[in-house]
Formats: structure tokens, sequence, C-alpha cells
């Protein structure tokens, strides 16, 4: 009997246990690492958009001593690897059916998915970031283009009509940084390397500073220079200005228009009178709007920024019809409170066209909460309320008159 007593208090203990055991991968780590589910896995590993990137997977329970332990180094290679490799992370616990279809049977347990998204690869080495980083980099393929004096007509007449970006570096190897733009922007936007001892190259573009990045393409009177922080989000927006919405026969339309409408190209535009029909009611897409007080200089806070270009880099390509952008909630409060978005930061989706209609989540404006959401509006599984009126109205702003500006100069 006492032995019958003491296998069920221990059951209990263990239960109690698992029950309180804490989430790994929450919070601000959720931004780097990926936690992937049922509703979600096969829609994020498949995606056509994702085929060219290496996903690193790690199964796990959060009851196990050993997945507790190796957190904090798997935390250190997502930011090593961020926004370079798709690196995510399955509970064992919850999602039984795909730790199941994959034959985990230990924790943690490493996969590694190549590009192409067919396969995978075990992880048997030893359980830290820099061991995982170099086996992990050995499937990462890219597409940037050794440039030289003698190819370079031919690199920058590719794709008539659209921009190229040079990096010019003294470097031997090509920075990763690179290689990884080049897989984001496949099929959309050439990638370049120049090394610092090709002279008829860097001569022509008076390149004499390493590293250096430009966009260029035929007809240009000046190439256009990459001036910001060497960081992976800044980068992409800055390429990304030029990758699909100006790739035009005319640069200087091009550059006319970048200045004349710069939400085009930004990765997480402002919603105002000025931008709304460019970037959410003219279009068919569901707008993922972000109520946000702005930083001083008048942008979206770095940390939902990050939230926001995470959240786009799952969901805004492929069949997902989503654009993402931001609303002041200081200077939009009618708006926000139209969309119920009190309290900011808040989220909610708008959906214009025949019927105007939103849902707001009551999500915190996180990594975690913003992919639940999202997987929500996909899946059906929101509850829309209709705006009869049509959107709510932003403040309005008048265009400054470009015209009268030159007369006075």
């Amino acid at each position: 009997m006492f032995a019958r007593r003491f296998t069920a208090g221990a059951l209990l203990l263990l239960c109690v246990a698992a029950a309180n055991a804490k989430d790994l991968y929450t919070g601000k780590d959720a931004v780097l690492v990926e936690r992937l589910n049922q509703m979600n896995f096969h829609t994020h590993i498949k995606k056509p958009d994702s085929m060219n990137h290496v996903k690193l997977i790690e199964f796990y329970t959060n009851d196990c001593a050993s997945c507790k332990s190796f957190e904090s180094e798997y935390v250190s290679l997502a930011k090593q690897l961020h926004r370079i490799v798709k690196v995510t992370a399955v509970d064992c616990g919850k999602e039984k059916k795909i730790c199941d279809e994959y034959g985990v049977s230990s924790y943690p347990t490493l996969k590694v998915i190549p590009p192409g998204g067919f396969g995978t690869q075990d992880y048997s080495g030893e359980r830290n970031a820099k061991a995982i980083y170099s086996w992990t980099l050995k499937f990462h393929s890219h597409f940037v283009e050794k440039v030289t004096a003698d190819n370079l007509d031919a690199f920058l007449n590719k794709g008539a009509g659209k921009f190229k970006a040079l990096l010019f570096t003294d470097k031997g190897k090509t920075p990763l940084m690179w290689r990884g733009l080049s897989v984001d922007l496949k099929g959309k936007m050439e990638l370049g390397v120049v090394q610092k001892e090709e002279k008829g190259v860097t001569s022509r573009f008076k390149v004499s500073k390493f590293p250096t990045i430009l966009v260029v393409k035929p007809g240009q009177k000046k190439p256009i220079k990459f001036e910001d922080k060497m960081e992976y989000s800044e980068l992409f927006e800055f390429l990304n200005r030029y990758q699909e919405t100006f790739a035009m026969e005319n640069a200087a339309a091009d550059e006319e228009l970048a200045q004349k409408k710069p939400w085009l190209s930004e990765a997480v535009p402002q919603l105002t009178s000025l931008s709304a029909q460019d970037i959410c009611y003219g279009g068919d897409a569901v707008c993922v709007i972000v109520a946000a007080k702005p930083t001083g200089e008048g942008k979206l806070p770095k940390d939902l920024y990050d939230v926001v270009m995470a959240a786009k880099g799952k969901y805004s390509t492929g069949n997902a019809k989503l654009t993402f952008m931001w609303v002041d909630a200081d200077k939009e409060k009618g708006f926000c409170s139209a969309l119920t978005m009190e309290g900011a930061p808040a989220m909610a989706v708008l959906r214009t066209g025949k019927r105007t209609r939103y849902a707001r989540s009551e999500a915190e404006v996180t990594s975690e909460g913003m992919g639940s959401f999202l997987d929500r509006v996909l899946g059906g599984d929101v509850q829309y309320k209709p705006l009869k009126e049509g959107p709510p109205a932003l403040t309005e702003i008048k265009e400054e008159a470009k015209d009268d500006k030159k007369k006075k100069k």
C-alpha cells in the first residue's frame, strides 16, 4: 500500500512539475526563435518563397532538463543566424503529431531542412552555438555574383531596367549578411560583390572606402549609396526600396517617385492620409496595422519594428495577401479608437473594398502574439466587425507644393 501511495504521489508531483514548466522561447526570444505548431508548421517550412532558405528546427519539451540548459545556446545561435537561417523550435509536449512525423524520440533533437524543402539532416555534434553554427552553414547557398571588369557590363544589363546592388569589399570572402540578402532577394534583385583589387570596377564607380554598397543600373546619372548602419534590417529595407516598386525603365522617374512617395519603398510604412490609398485602401490585401507611440524622430520604435519585420518575413509573401504598416497612436486617436486600438501598442487587421471591416487582436504586440493572431486571421478564425462608413478618417496632411519651393529657390 505504501508503495502504491508513493508511486501515486510521485506521479502527481511529476504532473505538477510538468504543468508548471516554463515555456521556452517566449518573450524577446520569440523574435529570434520561431515556435512552430500544427497550424503554422507546413506553411512556414514548405511555403514557396522560403524554398531557398535553410531551416533549423529544435524539437524539445519544456520539462526536459537538457532542453532548458540548451535554451541560451540556441538563442545565441539564433542571434548569429538572424535573417540568414530560419531558426525554429517545436514543443513536442504540445505538438506530438509533428514530432512523430519527424521520428523524434529524444530531446533536444536538431534537424536541418536544406534549401528545396525536401528531406532532413540530423545533427549529432556538440550542443553549443559555435559547433551548430558551422554545421548549419554547410547547407547555406547564396546567389551573389562575383563582379569583375570583364563581366561588369553583362551584370548591369541583366533584367533590363532593374536595379542591381554592388558590395565593394576588402574581405577575401563574401560577408554572410550579403549572402543572406541574396537569398531573400532571389528573383527580385541581382547582388554582386567586387573585391578591392578590381581597380577597373572600383575606379569606374569612384569607390575608395570599404565596405561600400551601391545600387546601380544602366542609364543612371549617379549610383545610389547606402549610408546607414551595416545591419541586416537596414540593408534589406534600403535594397527593397528598389527591387520592385522602382524597377521602371526611366532611372530619373524611379528616383523622383521614391522622393515623392517614400512610403512605397519603406519596409514598414506609416499609415497617413497621404499613404493610405497606396499601402492599404487601394488593394485587396489584408492591412496589418500596429498602433504605436512614435520615437522622438517620429519613427516606429525599434522593438516593434523588429516584431513587424519578423512577421512580414513569415506572412507577407506566397498566397497570404497581407500588408504591414503602423499608425501614430498620438496623432490618429480617432482612427485608433474606431478600430478599438486604445492603449498602444496594439494591433488590428483592416479589410477594405465592398465591405470595410476590422478585427482587433487582444494579444500583446510581440512576435509570438502577432504570429498567433495572424495564424487565426489566415485560418478564418477571427470575427470581423463592420465599419459601415468605410475606413475611419485620418488626419489630413497637405502635400507640399514642390513647384512653389523651386520658385522660391
